[in-house]
């Protein structure tokens, strides 16, 4: 006969994922684990996932497209940030949300005479967020 222990049940409303409780089925009948057990059944492995983009500069432009690749079993959330690699010119982007969208100069860049000579071979990194398709 299998060999049966009672525990002492918490009343502080602090349970700690080491904390023991039955649990049971027809097939298996019934079991003691831990509550840290049962909270990995439901957490969501993997939620987010990240994807740099780097795009390199080859003109003197005002602004270029970014295009979040497709990640298989993840959906596009939003861009995290952009930045330029090579030069130091603020940057932001049109449609944060959208997962085509553009990056821009700002305004001072784009005045500065010197921008194109400075731009041109150098690029501009982007981090794009995805959501796990099963949640999102």
């Amino acid at each position: 006969m299998a060999d049966i222990k009672f525990m002492d049940i918490s009343e502080n409303d602090n349970p700690a994922t080491t904390d023991s409780i039955l649990v049971g089925n027809q097939d298996n009948g019934v079991k003691r684990t831990t509550l840290g057990k049962i909270g990995d059944m439901f957490a969501v492995h993997s939620l987010l996932h990240f994807e740099k983009l780097e795009i390199t500069i080859d003109k003197p432009v005002q602004n270029f497209k970014a295009n979040a690749p497709v990640v298989e079993g993840y959906n596009f959330a939003f861009w995290l940030s952009s930045a330029t690699v090579g030069m130091t010119e603020g940057t932001y982007i049109e449609d944060p949300l959208n997962a085509n969208t553009q990056i821009w100069f700002t305004q001072e860049a784009l005045d500065s005479p010197t921008f194109a000579s400075k731009a041109v071979g150098h690029s501009v990194q982007v981090i794009a967020v995805y959501v796990k398709s099963t949640v999102a």
